[in-house]
């Protein structure tokens, strides 16, 4: 799945968020042996139990026997670019076996991309 088509879909995974403080997100995560998760954010009434879309796919690929993610596609429509939570990448980190690209899309058709690397730094 090339970058383009991880964002697209990481767009329609945004659809399904249940958001009541922020802006929907969806992420995709291509993982190394060719499995594709997504996630949407939940939001709940108790800010303590909201979820972020990079979390939600990380565990829906574990689900599916994934386990080491490549490329993440970040969807979600705000001001510059969506930036994923120092949790979500911590757990990405710890999944991944080398460097991890993020594609980072606000739905403007451009995209970012950023290292797992340079995120965390």
């Amino acid at each position: 799945m090339d970058d383009r088509n991880l964002t697209a879909v990481a767009e329609q995974a945004a659809a399904t968020s249940k958001v009541v403080r922020g802006s929907i997100e969806g992420c995709t995560i291509l993982f190394d042996d060719g499995h594709v998760a997504m996630g949407c954010r939940l939001e709940y009434s108790g800010k303590a139990h909201d979820q972020d879309a990079v979390s939600n796919a990380l565990a829906a690929g574990r689900v599916n026997g994934s386990y080491r993610p490549l490329r993440v596609g970040i969807y979600s429509p705000v001001d510059g670019w969506p930036a994923p939570s120092s949790a979500a990448l911590a757990q990405v980190a710890e999944c991944a076996t080398g460097e991890v690209t993020f594609i980072l899309s606000s739905g403007s058709g451009d995209r970012k991309i950023v290292l797992l690397s340079e995120l965390m730094a």
